[in-house]
């Protein structure tokens, strides 16, 4: 793609930016942005392993006009390359996509430190160290369905030193038969991956129909039993790196349609990236936001049952 020359979308490239009501300059910078592969940057979550006070070994960027930044995230100044670093080796940070510390932001809504909390889709990692950044970890469950993949899950737990925290394999499916009850449950669901075009990453087939249609099937029903576990007064976050409304803002109305007591939080902290694509409170961040390849998220609460 030539500097200066006009931008020919595909169909499914036109379908995703009609879908999402962008304007014309909103629809350019997110087509040049899948074409480039450079909307990725990175962030430093500090583990429990890093003591308070902590300061990583390189130079970083100033983020004071990212308000919701979680306190215990940095972001490396240009050219700097964190996993490089003897830190890093040693677990005192974890490195992810800035976006996905955008997604973690809105656990700043929750009124108070969960007791037990849940990772549904855990793997790699990095959305347990995000948490285990803003809270203290008192009874964690990492859980990942594929094996394969929870081998590297457990090894990023162990590395950055998650305390109260196991690593299990259960399907979506047994956690909602399973009886067990959660005050946070995180669900950073398997998606279409659209924001991997940003990042670089080929993705094949990720704004076609069919791979969208059955991954909103398969979100719809990790909700819904994730649901089950989730303790009155309790949260669950669900989040997507992905930008298909199907995967974000209609999983979530199906499923307000369907839990009774259950309702979108407002999340203050993210208030300037709010949806206009829902009813309820729902955020969603692009590329052009400027603070990485951009996902979904949304906070929903449990009603307090009457004491």
């Amino acid at each position: 793609m030539l500097a200066g020359q006009p931008i020919v979308p595909t169909k499914a490239e036109w379908r995703l930016c009609e879908s999402l009501h962008l304007c014309e300059e909103e629809s350019e910078s997110l087509l040049v942005a899948m074409r480039r592969g450079n909307a990725a940057r990175q962030a430093v979550v500090f583990s429990p392993r890093a003591p308070q006070g902590y300061e990583p070994p390189f130079a970083c960027a100033e983020s004071s006009h990212f308000s919701w930044l979680p306190a215990r995230v940095r972001i490396p100044a240009e050219g700097e390359s964190p996993t490089q670093h003897a830190d890093y080796a040693a677990g005192m940070y974890y490195v992810l996509d800035l976006s996905s510390c955008w997604e973690g932001a809105a656990l700043s809504a929750l009124a108070e430190a969960p007791i037990r909390s849940l990772d549904m889709c855990a793997a790699p990692g990095g959305k347990s160290v995000l948490l285990a950044a803003q809270f203290e970890l008192r009874d964690h469950i990492a859980n990942e369905v594929h094996a394969a993949r929870r081998g590297i899950l457990r090894q990023n737990i162990e590395l950055c030193g998650l305390p109260n925290t196991r690593i299990t394999g259960l399907r979506p499916d047994q956690w909602g038969k399973s009886g067990d009850l959660f005050e946070l449950i995180l669900v950073d669901a398997p998606c279409s991956g659209q924001s991997l075009l940003c990042k670089g990453i080929k993705n094949p087939g990720c704004l076609g129909k069919a791979v969208v249609q059955g991954n909103a099937k398969r979100q719809r029903g990790i909700l819904l039993s994730a649901l089950h576990c989730l303790a009155p007064g309790g949260y669950l976050l669900y989040s997507t790196c992905t930008y298909s409304l199907e995967e974000d803002e209609r999983a979530v109305a199906y499923i307000l349609r369907r839990a009774s007591g259950v309702s979108a939080c407002d999340v203050p902290a993210l208030a300037a990236y709010r949806s206009k694509l829902a009813e309820f409170p729902a955020y969603r961040l692009l590329p052009h936001h400027g603070a990485g390849a951009g996902g979904f998220c949304c906070l929903l609460q449990r009603k307090k049952t009457n004491s």
